[in-house]
C-alpha cells in the first residue's frame, strides 16, 4: 500500500505549482490535509516541508484575492484545515485566525439569515470553521456566533423545511436533495455534529432532527434501476424523483450514516435497523448498477470504499468484500494508479485531477483510512462521523 501512495503523492506534488484554488474540497486546503496525514503517517520531513510550502502558497493566494468563503472552494475551508492540523510543530498565530474569523462572519451571516444553509456551499459549511473555533478557544464571541446560526437553522427547519431545502437550476428549475452533501440527509447529520461539538448551545435539535427524520421516512421507495431506496432530488414542478448514483454525495450510503447517528441521539432503534438495511443493501449493488464513472470520493468508487469502512466500524458489521470489491475497481480506473482522471458529466469526459472532491488527494486519504494506517476523522469535513 505504501508503494501506491507514494505514486500518489507525485501526481499530487506535480500539480502544485499549476494549483491556483486554495478550497478544501477542490483546492490547496485539500492537498494540505493530505500531507499533515501523510506526515502523521510515515513521519518523514520532506512531507512537513510539503506542507508548509502549501500553506504559504494558500496564504499568498488569499492575500490577493479572496473569491469564496465556502467550505468546498473558499476560505472556510482553509481556516479549517489550518485548525485540524495534527502537525503541532506548525504553528499559527491566533490573530491569524482572528483575521479569517472576521473576514468570514459577514458572509456567514448573510448566508444564514437569508435560509442559505447549504453545506458544501453555504452556511453549514461555513459553520464547521466556527465550530472548530470554538472548540479550540472555547471563545463567548463565537458561541454567540455559533448560537445565532443554530436558531436560524432549526427555525428553519421547524418552520417551512422546503423553503430553506429548495433549490433551483436551468436544467431541474425547482428541486430539493435527498444526500449528505445537499439534502436532507446533511441537515440531519450536520445537526448532530452540532450538537456533539459544541454542548454549551443554547439549543434543542430534537424537533428539527425529527422533521429531517420524517421527510426521510416518507420518501423512501424502492428504485429498481438505481438498486437504491432514496433519490438524488425531487423536481418539484415535474413531480419527479431522479435515482441517485452509489456514492458519497447522494443516495443510500450518506443517509444511512445520518439515521444511523439520528436513532443513536434519539434512541430510537428502528432507525439504526433502518440505517443497517440501506448499507447492507448498498454493499449487494454491484459496478454495473451503481452509476459509477470514476475513481473519485465525490461520486466514485474511492468515496463508496470508505463509507463502507466507516459503517463497519460505528455498525459493528463486516463490510470488507464490498470494501475489497471497490478497491480492485480503483484499481481498474487509475491503471494501477497511475492516472487519476474525474468523470465530468457536464462535459462527458474525463480530465486528470488532483483535489481531495474529485482527484487524487481524496484516493490517498481513502486508501490510508481503510488500510487503518490513519483514523477516519477527515470524514468529519465531508459531514461524516
Amino acid at each position: 500500500m505504501r508503494d501506491e501512495i507514494l505514486e500518489i503523492e507525485k501526481n499530487i506534488w506535480n500539480s502544485y505549482h499549476t494549483n491556483e484554488n486554495f478550497g478544501l474540497y477542490v483546492g490547496l486546503s485539500g492537498i494540505i490535509m493530505f500531507y499533515d496525514y501523510l506526515h502523521a503517517a510515515f513521519g518523514e520531513e520532506e512531507y512537513e516541508n510539503k506542507l508548509l510550502t502549501l500553506i504559504e502558497k494558500t496564504n499568498e493566494l488569499i492575500e490577493k484575492k479572496i473569491n469564496s468563503y465556502s467550505i468546498c472552494s473558499g476560505l472556510a475551508g482553509y481556516g479549517l484545515a489550518l485548525l485540524r492540523l495534527q502537525n503541532k510543530s506548525v504553528e499559527i498565530e491566533e490573530d491569524y485566525f482572528l483575521t479569517i474569523d472576521s473576514l468570514l462572519i459577514d458572509q456567514f451571516k448573510e448566508h444564514y439569515k437569508s435560509g442559505n444553509f447549504d453545506f458544501m456551499h453555504e452556511s453549514m459549511g461555513i459553520a464547521m470553521y466556527f465550530i472548530e473555533r470554538y472548540k479550540t478557544t472555547e471563545s463567548k464571541l463565537i458561541l454567540k456566533i455559533l448560537n445565532d446560526f443554530s436558531h436560524y437553522l432549526v427555525s428553519g427547519i421547524n418552520g417551512d423545511f422546503f423553503s430553506i431545502l429548495m433549490k433551483s437550476s436551468e436544467t431541474r428549475n425547482n428541486y430539493y436533495s435527498f444526500g449528505i452533501a445537499h439534502g436532507i440527509a446533511s441537515y440531519a447529520n450536520f445537526l448532530i455534529y452540532l450538537k456533539k461539538n459544541v454542548s454549551t448551545l443554547d439549543l434543542d435539535i430534537t424537533k428539527a432532527l425529527k422533521v429531517c427524520v420524517d421527510h426521510l421516512q416518507k420518501n423512501k421507495k424502492y428504485d429498481g434501476i438505481s438498486k437504491q431506496f432514496f433519490a438524488n432530488v425531487f423536481l418539484i414542478e415535474d413531480k419527479k424523483f431522479i435515482p441517485s448514483r452509489l456514492s458519497w454525495c447522494q443516495g443510500d450510503l450518506g443517509v444511512s450514516n445520518a439515521l444511523f447517528n439520528a436513532g443513536v441521539f434519539l434512541e430510537k432503534d428502528d432507525l439504526i435497523n433502518d440505517s443497517v438495511l440501506l448499507m447492507n443493501n448498498s454493499s449487494l449493488i454491484n459496478f454495473e448498477d451503481s452509476g459509477v464513472r470514476d475513481f473519485g470520493f465525490c461520486h466514485g468508487s474511492a468515496g463508496i470504499a470508505v463509507q463502507f469502512f466507516l459503517a463497519g466500524q460505528k455498525y459493528g458489521l463486516n463490510y470488507e468484500p464490498a470494501i475489497n470489491r471497490w478497491l480492485e475497481k480503483i484499481k481498474q480506473q487509475t491503471s494501477n494508479f497511475e492516472t487519476f482522471f474525474y468523470y465530468d458529466n457536464s462535459r462527458e469526459s474525463y480530465h486528470p485531477e488532483v483535489n481531495l472532491l474529485l482527484g487524487s488527494a481524496g484516493l490517498a486519504l481513502t486508501l490510508l483510512t481503510v488500510n487503518k494506517v490513519i483514523d477516519a476523522k477527515w470524514l468529519e469535513v465531508f459531514n461524516l462521523h
